[in-house]
């Protein structure tokens, strides 16, 4: 089992979720905007295995994922229904505030796949065709253990949306929620994570534990680090191929002069 780290990774936004991130995370392309997905040298979206994807809503439910409403509308429809405001919405707000935390599950990919697929092999070439694999139950129950950590440390109320990809390299997770301060009945991230990086830092490595303890150990997943810890940062794949580009430019301009 030596190797099989869990993943978990936390960003917070000031600007809440565009709905570019949204239609991201739910795959609400259109088939013109799969085949430039699929074409695209620098993404490992597999169009045969979209049908794999799917939720986890309410109750630790899984369905197909619902594209009727954006990440952005589901939060603003969650809030409204609890009388919550979001400080960002005031048109005199000065300073903007961390409303959402977004977080990435996930773990090694050799028991991710086992998961996910089984004893299926997926073709992880670009272009291949995988529509023949199968999603395995594990994977299910593995989010669902998953969400029912979150739902149990956060509250179920403060989760907005849970995605899980199957049609990526590594199977993985996405989970945005609001850190709601649950006396006072309004967003307070301080309240939730801590004043403070010190506090912030400390939170998220006892979390780290938490989860091994409570999902992770259960999956044959051994406790990550993070990323305070590796000093190891995040990167959505449109920075990454951002950064890369940027990268191959600086090289070019280096060569020529």
């Amino acid at each position: 089992m030596a190797g099989r780290k869990q993943v978990m990774d936390m960003r917070s936004t000031t600007s809440g979720v565009s709905v570019q991130e949204s239609d991201e995370q739910q795959r609400n392309w259109t088939k013109l905007q799969w085949e430039k997905k699929a074409n695209d040298s620098l993404s490992n979206y597999d169009p045969t295995r979209a049908k794999l994807n799917f939720e986890v809503i309410k109750g630790g439910v899984v369905q197909s994922i619902d594209t009727s409403k954006t990440i952005a509308e589901k939060m603003a429809e969650n809030l409204a229904a609890r009388g919550i405001k979001d400080p960002n919405a005031r048109p005199n707000a000065v300073m903007k505030r961390r409303t959402i935390a977004q977080f990435i599950f996930g773990g090694n990919r050799e028991r991710m796949h086992e998961l996910a697929f089984g004893n299926q092999t997926v073709d992880l070439t670009k272009g291949a065709d995988n529509s023949s694999i199968v999603r395995c139950k594990d994977i299910e129950e593995w989010a669902k253990d998953v969400y029912s950590f979150m739902a149990k440390r956060f509250g179920e109320d403060n989760i907005i949306s849970f995605y899980v990809h199957l049609d990526e390299k590594n199977p993985h997770c996405h989970c945005t929620f609001v850190p709601v301060d649950p006396v006072k009945n309004r967003i307070s991230w301080k309240s939730v994570f801590g004043d403070g990086r010190e506090a912030e830092s400390a939170n998220m490595t006892r979390l780290h534990s938490e989860l091994q303890e409570a999902v992770s150990e259960k999956w044959g997943l051994e406790r990550g680090s993070n990323m305070e810890e590796t000093r190891a940062r995040h990167r959505s794949t449109e920075e990454y191929k951002r950064e890369l580009v940027s990268e191959v430019c600086n090289l070019q301009s280096t060569r020529e002069d």
